[in-house]
């Protein structure tokens, strides 16, 4: 005991919490677990409430919701005594354990339900993963003894992966086991003297070839790559080893051969990225990480299918000697790159420590080039192991956000849309843990993985068990967006964290506002019945359209300046809000004033006649004549017209029978208009078509206008008579409301 890292096959590896018994251990020696006790923590029991084992942590925006519990034996007697990683089925969460696994039920999340606890594979951490019926579980820890797993033996140094049929929940079935490891391999095997162990497995389904791929993490540092097995998903006895995908190569960062710790400790995936048929597998192992493609429509023979992903790239890490964990954004735009200094058994989050050691990177996929870090936000005690440890993103459309869980730092759940700027939202951090007596050194525990799954936190303690918690951030702008995003994810049956099933475009586009009414800037009158009317739009379609008042309901017509608002929620969650400025500023106040009142009056004064004097029989001449009139109105508008009610010589002058040739023309001079509006004016016309002469647009009192007459002789077609020329003409006032 007391070796800072194990030596297995193939040479060493870091990354996993010690082993019991006859093993080797991985990292720094947790002497004290076995002093651990129980109440220390306080833990309830399966259903209870939650509330005493976190009534002394540190919590921001989360609440506990339920808690299966499943204490680490203090006389820790087995190689089975640690909690470790979490898969998701419905409301199903396999549990991980140094044991076997659990399976529990948490459909009720407040009070879940064990089903089994399966303890007959007491070795190695006990990474899961589920597929349909399938369960996989890592073994990678090399026994010198012969232990049992499903009641089988699995043979001296065993190490590789146990696969199980979970179609009843409560009685999972034993299948078969594949030994990986650098003894015992079998004849012809393709890897027969690069056997691995699996450290961790991360799943690729093909149903479409009825496969289950797993992208393997070996146990041995000297594995330079992912090891590719495949599970037959109708008959999972079958199980090939495929080959393996090289971590060896340029380095993306220097140019040069890569150099030092090139394995893969933790695989993560990306399927159909954007849409499209390329998957991406990511690397995170040894003194960096390395970046995959394929595509699951291309011959399995052929180089980018998913038994021969191409590499896009590999590099080191500054300061990174034992790189842990990935996850990609659901767009494909960014991976998040996790190590793990110490192992995960040492004091890595103090203020004290290296900013190395505590930074979490963001990487593009497609370069490998840093976009952003993150600093662990909360110091922790040179008594409380802490990295970064695993975590996953949640599958948003817009914004990235993820959950991740970091030894005894607790849950972090963290915003980084903007990579470059990320930043912590909520966290449930766990004090200090203690023994009796007590200590002055670390005792291993906490949190071994955080993950999203369909709207609900799952924390996996080492110590504890399982807790399940609701994320409840608050009211001001970036809470309202944030809690927005998460509204919309996108759930999924079953869920390996370190298996992304099926990728998006983002969408950053805000929905749009039109708002009517009130008008922008626009003033109304106190009172006054106006009506929202506003509407919102989006591309992706719209979750909620909210106004200060429902559309169509009345506005507020107070006295005042007023703003009125529209609230946009797309069905990706991103919000656009739009206020209007409008006014308030006048008011009727009717009173009824008795006093004198005034008839309508329309009145027109003219002379009885209009005189053209003389008429000259045979010379062509126009005569003319001024005629002053005088106007009086109350009507608000008004307009002077002229006709001839004659139905025979309309417009003309008569002597007897006989008609002047030409028509009478009667105009307004403009020097008598008294700001009257002159019209047409001209041919004097009959009863169905007047003249007009001119109009007021106000009411007129003794106003002037000076009609001018004009009537033209023709020495050859007027042969004038003895007598008198002259006919009757009508002026008519109107108007429109009288």
């Amino acid at each position: 005991m007391g070796k800072s890292l194990s030596l297995h096959t193939g040479g060493n590896w870091a990354g996993a919490l010690p082993a019991f018994e006859n093993l080797d251990h991985e990292c720094a020696e947790d002497l004290n677990s076995y002093l651990y006790e129980t109440s220390a923590v306080a833990t309830s029991a399966v259903g209870e409430d939650p509330g005493p084992i976190v009534s002394n942590w540190a919590i921001k925006n989360l609440s506990p919701l339920g808690y299966s519990r499943r204490d680490v034996p203090y006389t820790g007697t087995s190689a089975g005594v640690y909690n470790s990683d979490l898969a998701f089925k419905d409301n199903l969460v396999i549990a991980g354990t140094y044991a076997g696994f659990r399976i529990l039920d948490f459909t009720d999340k407040k009070n879940p339900v064990e089903l089994v606890n399966y303890d007959g594979c007491p070795v190695g951490q006990g990474d899961v993963v589920v597929y349909g019926d399938i369960l996989v579980r890592s073994w990678d820890s090399p026994n010198h003894s012969n232990p049992m797993c499903g009641g089988e033996a699995v043979g001296a140094n065993f190490e590789g992966i146990h696969v199980f049929n979970i179609k009843d929940p409560t009685k999972p079935e034993y299948v078969r086991s594949l030994r990986f490891a650098g003894t015992g391999m079998p004849e012809g095997s393709v890897l027969r003297n690069q056997g691995c162990g699996s450290h961790t497995a991360t799943a690729v389904p093909d149903p479409t070839r009825d496969a289950l791929y797993i992208y393997n993490g070996g146990s041995s540092g000297s594995c330079e790559g992912i090891d590719i097995f495949k599970i037959k998903i109708s008959d999972p006895k079958q199980i090939d080893i495929i080959g393996r995908a090289s971590n060896e190569g340029i380095d993306a960062k220097t140019g040069v051969e890569r150099v030092g710790n090139n394995s893969c400790h933790d695989n993560n995936v990306l399927l159909n990225v954007g849409g499209t048929t390329t998957s991406y597998a990511m690397c995170a192992g040894g003194n960096g990480l390395a970046m995959f493609k394929f595509d699951l429509t291309k011959p399995v023979e052929e180089e980018g299918s998913v038994e021969k992903p191409i590499q896009l790239w590999t590099q080191q890490m500054p300061g990174v000697t034992t790189g842990h964990s990935g996850s990609f954004t659901y767009d494909g735009k960014h991976l998040i790159y996790g190590h793990e200094p110490g192992g995960g058994s040492a004091a890595r989050c103090q203020a004290t420590s290296l900013p190395v050691e505590r930074t979490l990177y963001f990487l593009d996929p497609l370069t490998g080039k840093t976009t952003g870090e993150m600093l662990h936000p909360r110091p922790q005690g040179s008594r409380e192991n802490c990295t970064w440890h695993n975590f996953n993103v949640v599958p948003t459309k817009a914004g990235y956000y993820a959950t991740v869980g970091s030894y005894q730092s607790g849950i972090s759940v963290f915003d980084f849309s903007n990579p470059a700027a990320p930043k912590e939202l909520a966290y449930a951090d766990p004090p200090v843990l203690q023994t009796t007596p007590p200590t002055t050194e670390i005792i291993l525990g906490g949190d071994w993985s955080t993950y999203w799954h369909n709207g609900t936190i799952y924390q996996s303690d080492i110590k504890r068990g399982v807790l399940s918690w609701q994320l409840n951030l608050g009211s001001d702008a970036t809470a309202t967006q944030a809690n927005a995003h998460l509204k919309q994810f996108n759930t999924f049956a079953q869920s390996n964290p370190q298996t992304q099933i099926g990728s998006y475009a983002p969408d950053a586009e805000m929905p749009t506002i039109n708002v009517r009414t009130p008008g922008e800037g626009a003033a109304y009158k106190a009172g006054t019945a106006m009506m929202a009317d506003f509407d919102c739009a989006d591309a992706t379609g719209i979750e909620s359209c909210v106004g200060t008042v429902d559309d169509g309901a009345a506005i507020d017509t107070k006295l005042g300046t007023k703003t009125f608002t529209v609230t946009a929620t797309d069905k990706s969650g991103n919000i656009f809000t739009k206020s209007v400025a409008y006014k308030v500023n006048s008011i009727d106040v009717p009173v009824q004033v008795n006093g004198g009142t005034v008839e309508s009056i329309m009145s027109l004064s003219l002379p009885g006649s209009v005189l053209f004097g003389p008429l000259t029989p045979g010379l062509t001449k126009t005569y003319e004549a001024n005629v002053n009139a005088t106007i009086t109105s109350t009507g608000s508008d008004m307009t002077l017209s002229i006709y001839d009610a004659a139905t025979t010589a309309t417009g003309r002058l008569m002597n007897g029978t006989r008609a002047l040739s030409s028509p009478l023309q009667v105009f307004l001079t403009t020097s008598g208009s008294n700001g009257a509006t002159a019209l047409a004016g001209g041919n004097v016309g009959g009863a169905s078509n007047p003249t007009p002469i001119l109009s007021y647009a106000t009411p007129v009192a003794n106003r002037s206008a000076n009609l001018h007459f004009k009537q033209a002789i023709s020495a050859n077609n007027d042969a004038l008579q003895a007598g008198t020329y002259g006919k009757t003409l009508t002026f008519n006032l109107s108007t429109t409301t009288p």
